[in-house]
């Protein structure tokens, strides 16, 4: 038996909002998937910009660029690299910038509405050493965006063949 043709244009409507809301939701599934399997990188070297969480001599919790890390520590504005807290948030520029500390380390997570950056550190003879770090950026999306895009091609293959 032949399949007919949507006979009223509201049938057609339904159709394609139905496969929109599939595809939104293989994207969402998709991405969360490759979000929580991103990879690590180990060792490596540090960003120059990455904000670091310190304790400064004018304020608790102050962020700096890496790269403005030994000018700080050898001009005495910065106290310890050692978080105040086991735990926080704060801003630095544009960026969202959270920490906790782990056993034996430190996790800083900077992160805006198109990326986000984490490093784990431990801190020895007061200078940080980079252990690993996880970029995440808009590719993640795509590689989302065409992971569903191939999901929902394959689901209405099979639904064809029925």
């Amino acid at each position: 038996m032949t399949k007919q043709a949507p006979s009223h244009p509201s049938d057609r409507f339904v159709g394609i909002f139905s496969a929109f809301m599939v595809f939104c939701v293989l994207v969402w599934l998709w991405g969360l998937g490759l979000y929580m399997l991103w990879p690590w990188q180990k060792g490596g070297t540090w960003l120059p910009e990455f904000p670091m969480i310190a304790v400064c001599a004018d304020q608790p919790v102050c962020t700096l660029p890496y790269r403005d890390l030994a000018t700080a520590q050898a001009s005495g504005q910065v106290i310890s690299l050692q978080p105040p807290t086991p735990s926080g948030e704060t801003g630095y520029e544009m960026i969202t910038l959270q920490w906790k500390t782990l056993n034996g380390g430190i996790e800083t997570k900077a992160s805006a509405w198109n990326f986000q950056t984490t490093v784990r550190y431990r801190i020895e003879q007061n200078q940080p050493v980079l252990v690993e770090y996880q970029e995440i950026s808009g590719k993640v999306f795509l590689y989302a965006i065409l992971g569903a895009l191939v999901s929902l091609g394959l689901l209405y293959a099979r639904k064809l063949r029925k």
